[in-house]
């Protein structure tokens, strides 16, 4: 058993799964979008930066942040279900895997911890310091993102789930606490006592796990909802055999799918926003865009900014609810249905355009209640209309008709 060579194995077949997928997901359509997003992101950042007055909570809101971003995470093993039966009982032998995987991980975390600092520098150097720490500060926190990373392995060890809940929100609160008594300019005793709190919690978890073998379960469940998570974004811009799917019945949105007419011709339509609502990969992530596009539309001061929010967002939630149409393609009992192929296309148009008519009214009615200005919101929400309709019978149609 060569615990490196098996790391080396699969690291090799976790690099290519991640490539296979990502040449669909950055495509050029999706690449232009982003890098223009970012360009108008930037600009109005740097406009909304020069709006802030002292009082602004910028402290309150790095930390809270960045307390998030070191919580989360956890190692990536690479393990796969039939590791609990082989790999089990050679748990003594992986110690240099485990290592291995370990690296990785952090590695792959510090990546995320600079794009965010990048975000937060201009926010922090005009509020907080003009001294440029902001780079000690990043420093600080990779250190201590090291420290979460350690706990959570230790955690991992533990068979009583709530011990790792326990876990999180302790390393939660002492995250928050280390960043806000940094960047605030409290004096150093403070973030050096939070340090002093780190070090005993970790000798006291380690020495309480210490005879206990790993939870094998747990981690092969956690790489599970790791990969689950990047397919069903893989999905939205190709097809992924690897995807188990997920049906789960909200009986409390039942009612939407009774607003369809009993009818012949809207078979199609009945089957459409069943999966829609009930599907695990279309209804959330379409709700945590319309949140996600509410909450930017409701904070952002522009109104071009505004603007540009709401189409994106637009664009993304309809882009996203494409792959619906291939959902049942290789369902052999739908070609019983006694309908046109035509009808089938005409359901799943309406049921876009319906759901983009909603988040257009949803982005409007935020707009309104954040700046007051009702004539503006009906113009946003005019605007928006017609994008979706566009979307929907220009670039949508078109998009599906090539899968014919």
């Amino acid at each position: 058993m060569n615990a490196i060579e098996l790391w080396k194995q699969r690291f090799a077949l976790y690099l290519k799964e991640i490539r296979t997928y990502s040449k669909y997901i950055f495509n050029d359509h999706i690449s232009i979008v982003l890098i223009f997003a970012l360009g108008i992101g930037t600009f109005y950042y740097r406009q909304w930066l020069e709006t802030l007055t002292p009082a602004f909570p910028a402290a309150f809101i790095i930390a809270a942040v960045f307390a998030i971003i070191l919580t989360a995470g956890s190692i990536q093993t690479l393990l796969k279900p039939a590791d609990l039966v082989f790999l089990l009982p050679l748990e003594e032998k992986l110690k240099p895997y485990f290592g291995r995987a370990f690296r990785f991980s952090y590695i792959v975390q510090l990546y995320i911890i600079g794009m965010i600092g990048a975000a937060f520098a201009p926010l922090y150097l005009k509020q907080l310091n003009e001294s440029g720490s902001y780079v000690l500060l990043l420093v600080l926190i990779a250190l201590v993102k090291l420290w979460n990373l350690l706990s959570a392995w230790e955690s991992a060890h533990d068979m009583d789930g709530k011990v790792r809940l326990y876990d999180w929100l302790l390393r939660l609160g002492v995250n928050f606490l280390f960043v806000y008594f940094l960047t605030a300019g409290f004096s150093i005793v403070y973030p050096g006592s939070m340090i002093v709190v780190m070090l005993v919690y970790f000798l006291l978890l380690q020495r309480k796990e210490a005879k206990k073998g790993l939870h094998w379960e747990h981690l092969i469940d956690e790489e599970g909802r790791k990969m689950l998570l990047f397919y069903r974004i893989a999905n939205l811009f190709t097809d992924v055999p690897a995807l188990k799917e997920r049906v789960q019945r909200r009986k409390w949105l039942d009612g939407i799918a009774s607003l369809v007419p009993f009818h012949q011709k809207n078979a199609y339509s009945y089957l459409y926003i069943r999966t829609f609502l009930r599907s695990g990969n279309y209804l959330g992530l379409f709700l945590r865009l319309l949140i996600l596009g509410s909450i930017l539309i409701y904070f952002v001061p522009f109104l071009y900014g505004r603007l540009f929010i709401s189409i994106l967002f637009l664009y993304l939630m309809g882009y996203q609810t494409l792959s619906l149409w291939k959902q049942h393609r290789f369902k052999l009992w739908l070609s019983l249905y006694p309908l046109q192929e035509e009808d089938k296309m005409r359901s799943f148009l309406q049921l876009l355009v319906s759901l983009l008519f909603v988040s257009s009214a949803v982005f409007a009615t935020v707009f309104a209640f954040g700046t007051k200005e009702w004539v503006m919101a009906g113009l946003l929400l005019l605007c928006n209309v017609v994008v979706s309709y566009i979307f929907t019978y220009g670039y949508g149609k078109r998009k599906i008709q090539n899968l014919l």
